[in-house]
């Protein structure tokens, strides 16, 4: 019996500690930052973070560090402790986006350099390839892809959802240029549609409270591309 207790209390403790382990398992490559709705494209391929249990390591033109804490059981974590390395940076465009965009989405609350900031994060994956999302306050996001791409594949189509899960509706935000032939679509889990409409914007809510709680996949395809991203409505 009382083996059976503490083997209990493991697995409660390991569950209730829980994460999507994706996220300790790559360096994560910076492709974008959006800033109520404006996108801020990284000017080197090579920008991004890494994660541990306890620690983020984030790499622009100079690091920051900072320590984390995960909640139990959920995909929101906290980061304090702001540490930047002590180097000289010799990239000026790298310099420049580090100050204004990465680094303020990291350790800046509204403009305000912050002692602790609040984050969530969702991760996806298709064709082999992870997205991370990491979403800050004051309608900030930063989105990261697990492989390196290239100055020019940032151009490709993409896009982020935010909230997700979602419960009224979603903000479906393309990464890339707006094209005019965008068009959205929302699949059930038997492959079902169950929205359907042009974009005409690069920023597009669609409303989900008339959907039942499950998981969707949305796919944003044009005439020459298709993306199709998770989406849980609660």
């Amino acid at each position: 019996m009382k083996k059976k207790y503490f083997l209990i209390l493991f697995i409660i403790s390991n569950f209730s500690y829980s994460q999507d382990s994706r996220i300790f398992d790559n360096y994560w490559y910076l492709t974008n930052i959006i800033e109520n709705g404006v996108n801020n494209i990284p000017p080197t391929s090579n920008m991004g973070i890494n994660f541990d249990t306890q620690t983020i390591n984030a790499h622009a033109c100079l690091d920051l560090n900072a320590t984390i804490t995960f909640e139990n059981n959920t995909t929101n974590f906290s980061a304090t402790n702001f540490q930047y390395c002590l180097c000289m940076c010799y990239n000026t465009s790298a310099d420049a986006y580090e100050n204004n965009n990465y680094f303020p989405f990291l350790n800046n609350i509204n403009g305000n350099p912050s002692t602790i900031s609040y984050f969530t994060y969702s991760i996806s994956e298709f064709q082999g390839v992870k997205t991370l999302i990491i979403n800050s306050a004051f309608n900030k996001q930063a989105i990261y892809s697990s492989v390196m791409l290239s100055n020019e594949s940032f151009k490709k189509l993409d896009f982020s959802i935010y909230p997700n899960p979602s419960q009224e509706y979603v903000e479906i935000q393309l990464i890339n240029e707006f094209s005019s032939d965008s068009r959205i679509e929302v699949y059930n889990e038997i492959g079902l549609i169950c929205k359907s409409e042009k974009l005409t914007s690069s920023n597009t809510r669609i409303e989900t409270k008339d959907l039942s709680s499950g998981i969707y996949f949305v796919k944003v395809k044009t005439e020459n591309e298709t993306v199709i991203k998770k989406l849980i409505k609660k």
